[in-house]
């Protein structure tokens, strides 16, 4: 019954904006998504923390009063004896300390004086998981009949959390990733990850080292016109926060060009704040593989970077990025040769030289990096599908993650009015880049395709016959090039 009278009350809402004469109806769609989600709770507010993730699903109507989704969920009852053995702690507080999307937060002490956090997996999770998801799977039907896909996929999305979401309960698995990213950042000058004590944990409890500080959604959230989130951070941390946004961004770009995995769920409640420009990452449900190939997700980034530097490299930016992405298509056009250029390294030039004609007299592509738009470029750049492009699940994932983190970026660079997105790109990107020249980056370039030699040129005649059909600036651009 109450499912049944939470999908009327939304359905009803998302009919009345449809039916009035407001202007911006897809933002009001957004916000009543939201709210409703909001107040639901458990699934309903981990999905809505990836939404609010992008600056899409907020553009034109969130800000930063709507990051507390990320830091305070609605608190349920339980016995936590019924989870820990007391006789293990000195002291544990009675209520919670903090209450996420699916799990509550108690403080406790150890018999050896040690400060913890005793992270519980909600019951309401462990017992309506599966039917809250298919619940949630018909709502996402049901909002791409009102939203254009052009925002959000909401089946996609569907897909992508319905699997994180079921990864996130198991705790054995999450102990296992936060020990990993504890030994890579040991004694680490800027990074701070809590211990777990596997001993007092379980399947349904992670015990671990209490962190105080506040996190970054608690100081967005708070923020006000009199008193900005930077300023908040320093009167509670004595911190540059825009300094340690640098060093959370950095560290996220590094670790994809160097490490194992990467932190898979950087969204403002998981990064907390501490003194002397440090940050620290809690909650390891969510980690991202490592690229398909480090060595060109590393090319990926320096090439945005000499961007940012003012080079004229947007045809190495689309190379490199299809390299990164799609690697197995990215060999298949090399396959592909005219006169020493390959099918990869023509259809690039083609795009730089539409993208320098289409914005001629108006925004370079420059400023529009600099303004965050990498998207927005492509989508200016390939209006129509080119080639068929499907980014595989392990880069996919890579990317989700560094979406969650630029989308709080924005948000919080617009709410302060910093105008700073490209700076903090700029010196996130210079971050990574120095510290993985000096750890070293893996050559582990990728030398097999999917594609046999005769599906290469058949891809070469795809892409030719597409253009042909659908964009003639493009591919009288590319005939001058092969037919030459």
């Amino acid at each position: 019954m109450k499912t049944i009278r939470r999908y009327a009350s939304l359905v009803w809402k998302l009919a009345q904006i449809a039916c009035s004469k407001q202007i911006n109806k897809d933002a009001e769609y957004r916000r009543a998504i939201f709210y409703s989600f909001k107040a639901w709770g458990g699934v309903y507010i981990k999905f809505l923390q990836i939404l609010a993730g992008t600056s899409k699903f907020m553009e034109g109507w969130g800000g930063p009063r709507e990051m507390e989704v990320f830091s305070q969920a609605p608190r349920e009852d339980l016995n936590l004896a019924d989870y820990i053995n007391l006789a293990n702690f000195a002291q544990v507080s009675a209520e919670p300390v903090a209450a996420g999307s699916f799990a509550l937060v108690y403080r406790g002490t150890l018999l050896t004086g040690e400060d913890v956090a005793i992270k519980v997996l909600r019951p309401s999770i462990r017992k309506h998981l599966k039917h809250d998801l298919n619940i949630l799977r018909r709502f996402c039907k049901l909002f791409s009949y009102f939203l254009p896909k052009y925002l959000i996929d909401y089946n996609e999305a569907y897909g992508a959390c319905a699997k994180m979401f079921t990864l996130e309960t198991d705790y054995r698995r999450e102990m296992a990733n936060q020990n990993y990213f504890a030994k890579l950042y040991h004694n680490h000058t800027r990074v701070k990850i809590p211990r777990v004590f596997t001993e007092l944990s379980s399947e349904n409890v992670i015990v671990q080292e209490y962190i105080m500080g506040p996190t970054l959604a608690d100081v967005m959230s708070t923020a006000t016109r009199d008193k900005s989130a930077k300023d908040i951070t320093k009167d509670l941390t004595g911190s540059d926060l825009w300094e340690q946004i640098v060093v959370a961004g950095g560290e996220a770009l590094y670790t994809a060009m160097c490490a194992d995995y990467v932190y898979g769920d950087p969204h403002p409640g998981n990064i907390i704040l501490l003194p002397d420009n440090k940050i620290a990452l809690i909650d390891f449900g969510i980690i991202a593989n490592k690229p398909s190939s480090h060595l060109a997700f590393y090319e990926w980034v320096e090439s945005y970077y000499e961007i940012l530097n003012g080079a004229d490299g947007f045809k190495k930016l689309l190379e490199a990025s299809v390299t990164c992405f799609v690697p197995d298509l990215s060999l298949a056009m090399r396959r592909c040769n005219f006169d020493g250029e390959d099918l990869l390294t023509v259809l690039a030039s083609a795009m730089t030289e539409k993208l320098n004609h289409e914005l001629n007299g108006n925004m370079s592509y420059v400023q529009s990096f600099k303004d965050g738009h990498l998207i927005d470029v492509f989508m200016r750049v390939v209006s129509t599908k080119v080639i068929e492009v499907k980014i595989d699940m392990v880069n996919f994932e890579l990317l989700k993650a560094i979406q969650a983190f630029l989308g709080a970026v924005t948000i919080l660079d617009n709410s302060e009015n910093n105008h700073g997105f490209a700076n903090i790109m700029h010196r996130s990107m210079e971050y990574a880049i120095n510290n993985a020249k000096l750890t070293g980056v893996p050559h582990d370039k990728i030398s097999t395709t999917r594609f046999s030699l005769t599906e290469s040129y058949e891809l070469l005649v795809k892409t030719i016959s597409t253009l042909a059909n659908n964009d003639e600036y493009m591919f009288n651009l590319v005939k001058e090039r092969i037919f030459a």
